[in-house]
């Protein structure tokens, strides 16, 4: 069974599709959630259900109509998960910096 991005694959609860995020969806979802925080709908690292639901309206209104609540708690995991990746690649460098030869 393949069960790459892109690529619809069958659970015992029926049929799950399976969403491939392009930039232009990362950067809707991340303006949104900016957009979000700033209004107080992140609470101790959290979302709160309005966040969510305003976080989705925001989406919709892009163009995005077919994700849902589940797909953005998806790749909110995805983004955490690269960020403690980027984070514990670079957190021992203290003098890492850009060189810009």
């Amino acid at each position: 069974m393949d069960r790459g991005k892109g690529t619809a694959s069958e659970s015992s609860t029926g049929i799950r599709e399976h969403k491939k995020w392009t930039f232009d969806m990362d950067f809707q979802l991340l303006n949104a959630m900016i957009d979000e925080a700033s209004m107080g709908n992140r609470i101790d690292g959290s979302w709160t259900t309005m966040g969510y639901t305003n976080i989705l309206k925001s989406l919709h209104q892009s163009g995005l109509v077919r994700i849902t609540k589940n797909n953005v708690k998806n790749m909110l995991k995805s983004l955490k998960d690269k960020w403690h990746k980027i984070h514990d690649l670079f957190s021992g460098l203290s003098s890492f910096a850009c060189n810009q030869t």
